[in-house]
């Protein structure tokens, strides 16, 4: 049982909060608020996801942020360039698994330490994300694509 007291206590803390919001928040867990807290999420559950599956590999990865924001910036570039929003994810799709195949090469086949590979990466792609988009927003995108990010309550 003390194996999983940090389990159990976060699991707690999580119950608690819950408990607080149906107390204190009205229509926190209505079927529309839900819906949108879990579309809003979403990113952040598929990032999780490839990195569960780099930690049960016993690696670590840190460039996982820089990789989204480039895999991101290329999507509303190409969704402003007119491309279908669908080809523009697939485009964003292609760049994260190449960024992630180079690290990938350098820990597997030159057997360099994931934590060095993957800082060195997020420097680099940071820095030259900066460079490239001197820190502007990526604008004028098509209502087609902007509709991503809205609420699912803007629907109805």
């Amino acid at each position: 049982m003390k194996a999983y007291a940090r389990e159990l206590a976060v699991g707690a803390t999580i119950l608690l909060v819950l408990a607080l919001l149906a107390a204190t928040t009205r229509g926190f867990f209505t079927v529309d608020n839900l819906s949108d807290l879990f579309l809003a999420n979403v990113p952040v559950l598929i990032v999780s996801l490839g990195m569960t599956l780099i930690i049960l590999t016993g690696q670590i990865d840190i460039s996982v942020g820089s990789v989204f924001a480039v895999c991101s910036i290329v999507t509303g570039v190409a969704a402003r360039a007119g491309l279908p929003v669908l080809v523009a994810m697939l485009i964003a799709s292609v760049v994260g698994a190449l960024l992630g195949s180079f690290n990938g090469a350098l820990v597997a086949w030159m057997r360099m330490p994931s934590i060095v590979v993957t800082l060195a990466s997020m420097v680099a792609i940071r820095d030259g994300l900066r460079w490239q988009t001197q820190g502007a927003w990526v604008g004028d995108l098509p209502a087609s694509f902007q509709r991503f990010g809205l609420s699912q309550a803007a629907y109805t």
